[in-house]
């Protein structure tokens, strides 16, 4: 809990901010390590801005901890790293613009491949600086996006691929769609699809360094399929696959990011009084009006007005009216402690969820993380 009232831990924040808690990141590290069959690395995925977490700050945390690389999804997002002198290794997980290859040759960021053509631009952009390009060949198993045919339709094409010049054949990865519920089967068959194509490129000499295809659930629910590196995401945070049935093992995961506000005005209004605009809330009763320095530019979403509840004195009060973009207003009548300007409003982490604000929108948790605000503040503490 803080103990001042105007702060985000010991840091001063002037309308909101998100607290990032590297110890809980830390820890969640280690809980994954041991959930991790051992001799398997632990690739970290801080793709979009580490899922609102701050990728920087995130990145170099998980590599003191032990990961063995780092997932983007933009080469972009690699960039920012590398001039940020992170030096591990890097991949990112879908599509680059042919005209960034320079870039990703240039600052060693190894590419998914999943056609011929990515890779002979590949090749001709590694050869022209006079490099070696490690690629990731990406299978698609069943998940439909990108990725190679698992067939055998496609075998040729990925051979001819991991034979350029310039090229080197690092990696072969998929990824599950359904690892996260109880549908066993079909990640078993993805699986099966995935390493039945390993063994059939390795009979025409294609070999990998590395395979992987396990993601958060996976590692949690698969250990069989946990091969040469699996990829970590949401439980790196704190927060579970949403609907996950019970890990293989028990995992103490404890929550990253805390999301705080600060009341900015408290009053009171007769029966009758309208808030918000549309006027959709009326006062039935006199009522006391907190307004928080929060709104939907901060990433509150505007489908939360009326009835979703922030916490304030450790209760939890239902925002009235319709959240505006800089503001929001919350009935606390019915608090014993009448809040006052500069206290603590929790939207969510520790002391609530960030499950509860996807519930309500029908959405993830992955979702409510990444649409905090770049405007909210990354406050950084413990590590």
């Amino acid at each position: 809990m803080m103990t001042d009232n105007n702060s985000c831990g010991n840091y001063i924040f002037d309308r909101s901010c998100v607290e990032i808690d590297l110890d809980a990141l830390k820890h969640n590290f280690e809980e994954i390590k041991k959930a991790t069959t051992p001799g398997t690395g632990i690739l970290a995925v801080v793709k979009a801005d580490a899922y609102g977490h701050g990728a920087i700050e995130i990145a170099k945390t998980l590599i003191d901890s032990g990961a063995a690389g780092l997932c983007l999804a933009t080469i972009d997002e690699a960039v920012e790293l590398r001039k940020h002198g992170i030096d591990v290794p890097m991949m990112t997980l879908g599509f680059t613009d042919p005209t960034r290859f320079k870039d990703a040759v240039k600052y060693d960021v190894e590419q998914s491949v999943y056609s011929y053509e990515i890779a002979r631009e590949l090749s001709e952009e590694a050869l022209a600086q006079g490099k070696t390009c490690k690629i990731h060949i990406k299978l698609d198993t069943g998940m439909g996006r990108i990725g190679f045919k698992t067939d055998g339709s496609e075998t040729e094409e990925i051979v001819k691929a991991c034979t350029l010049p310039g090229i080197e054949p690092y990696g072969v990865f998929s990824h599950f769609a359904v690892a996260d519920t109880d549908d066993d089967e079909y990640t078993k068959e993805q699986y099966r699809r995935f390493m039945n194509q390993i063994e059939e490129l390795g009979a025409k000499g294609i070999r990998f360094t590395k395979r992987h295809i396990c993601n958060s659930a996976g590692i949690l629910r698969f250990p069989e399929m946990h091969l040469d590196l699996v990829r970590a995401g949401i439980i790196l945070y704190g927060l579970m696959p949403p609907g996950c049935p019970k890990p293989v093992v028990d995992i103490d995961l404890k929550p990253v990011m805390n999301w705080y506000a600060k009341v900015i005005h408290v009053k009171t209004v007769p029966v009758g009084a309208t808030i918000s605009y549309g006027r959709h809330f009326t006062a039935e009763r006199p009522t006391e009006v907190t307004t928080v320095g929060i709104g939907y530019a901060d990433g509150l979403s505007r489908k939360l007005s009326n009835g979703f509840e922030l916490v304030i004195g450790g209760k939890k009060c239902p925002i009235i009216g319709n959240i505006c973009m800089d503001m929001c207003m919350v009935d606390t009548t019915d608090l014993e402690e009448r809040p006052k300007v500069g206290d603590k409003v929790t939207v969510f982490g520790s002391e609530r969820s960030a499950d509860e604000l996807a519930d309500a929108l029908g959405t993830i948790n992955y979702e409510i993380t990444c649409d905090v605000g770049k405007r909210v503040r990354r406050l950084y503490v413990g590590g």
